[in-house]
């Protein structure tokens, strides 16, 4: 069963919100193996929460486009996200600075404004970049994107008739620019270039909006979710196994992410066509639907909950079941810190700013 070309498919998809869970889930479980000695399947596979990184770009330009109405202020556009990001960002931002004095570490103050107006991302020192909280960089980023999405948004309908070749367009410019830097600069380098840095991410972005606009207009995923899932791993194994590595004794991550990248984007297409298609998944779960809906949360809180609780372990030997006993409990826990800063920060504050967000453009209406 598909749906009509010009039927109206659901704004919705569950799928891909249960998805977000797992990725969040992904870089939990790598900042754990960074803190802890956890077995070494568990350490192997911890990697994959670097390609996560990827997956909630793509999937961000894919939910973006999907959602976007014709004709959209984008400066609504602009209060909507912020309204999104802003509060649990600044209020984990606060909630880091104790920590990080609790593990006695000094906070790189001069960053903060950098932090709070989402542009640390941007500043190649990784004492600034990582600032406060270290996966916010990724905020940086998104912030990035969203202030050209109106932008981006307007170029591919315009073009809708040539998704394709705006796609390949896009792979070829991020291909280009990898080559040149990876043949040109010190894989020291290449976190900041290919990793970090927005202006190459951005391309992961644009394909994920291509790829919504392309399920708009008709087109479906002929193969179901678990077949990409499982082809991810397997080829994750074999650069595991075969591919080199880099100085620091890892796949460079720009391999990682461009080995892994289509599959990625072969999920998110599995799962709407899911959605669209009506099928009755796991994936379409209420307990998973609802864990995704606190990945943000999750992605945001677990790093100061594991540096503080790490902080109060140091300097103790700890076998490897007690190891492997925290790394549970703290996954747990981060979960269950993530819901709380969902109910208690990210949905009232959201609700809030875009009611008045709402109201500030009535009045401006009003008297204008």
């Amino acid at each position: 069963m598909t749906t009509p070309a010009n039927a109206a498919p659901p704004n919705r998809l569950d799928s891909l919100t249960s998805l977000r869970f797992f990725a969040a889930g992904a870089v939990v479980i790598l900042h754990l193996s960074l803190q802890f000695v956890l077995p070494d399947a568990i350490g192997l596979a911890a990697g994959l929460g670097y390609v996560a990184v990827a997956f909630f770009f793509s999937l961000s330009g894919f939910v973006l486009a999907w959602t976007a109405r014709p004709g959209e202020d984008a400066r609504r556009f602009y209060s909507r996200r912020f309204a999104r990001i802003w509060p649990s960002h600044a209020t984990v931002t606060a909630l880091a600075i104790p920590v990080i004095l609790l593990a006695g570490g000094t906070p790189v103050w001069g960053a903060l404004p950098f932090v709070l107006t989402f542009t640390h991302v941007w500043i190649p020192s990784p004492a600034w970049h990582y600032a406060f909280n270290g996966p916010s960089w990724s905020l940086g980023a998104e912030a990035f994107f969203y202030a050209l999405f109106p932008a981006l948004i307007r170029v591919a309908r315009w073009q809708q008739q040539r998704l394709r070749r705006l796609a390949a367009v896009t792979v070829a410019m991020m291909a280009a620019a990898a080559l040149a830097v990876v043949f040109v600069v010190p894989d020291t380098a290449w976190g900041f270039l290919l990793y970090l840095n927005p202006l190459y991410r951005i391309g992961e972005f644009a394909l994920g909006m291509l790829l919504a606009m392309a399920i708009r207009r008709g087109w479906r995923a002929p193969w179901p979710t678990w077949v990409p899932v499982a082809s991810c791993a397997c080829v994750y194994a074999a650069l595991l196994r075969f591919a080199p590595h880099d100085s620091e004794g890892a796949i460079p991550r720009i391999l990682a992410d461009s080995a892994l990248l289509p599959f990625l984007f072969a999920i998110i297409a599995a799962a709407a066509t899911a959605d669209i298609s009506g099928r009755n998944t796991p994936l379409r779960s209420r307990t998973l639907v609802a864990l995704g809906d606190r990945s943000f949360a999750l992605y945001l809180i677990h790093v100061p909950l594991i540096t503080a609780f790490h902080a109060g372990v140091a300097g103790r030997k700890l076998d490897h079941t007690v190891n492997l006993a925290l790394a549970i409990g703290l996954l747990a826990a981060s979960v269950g810190a993530a819901h709380l800063l969902y109910i208690a920060v990210e949905r009232p504050a959201e609700r809030r700013l875009r009611e008045f967000f709402v109201r500030r453009s009535a009045q401006g209406a009003l008297h204008g």
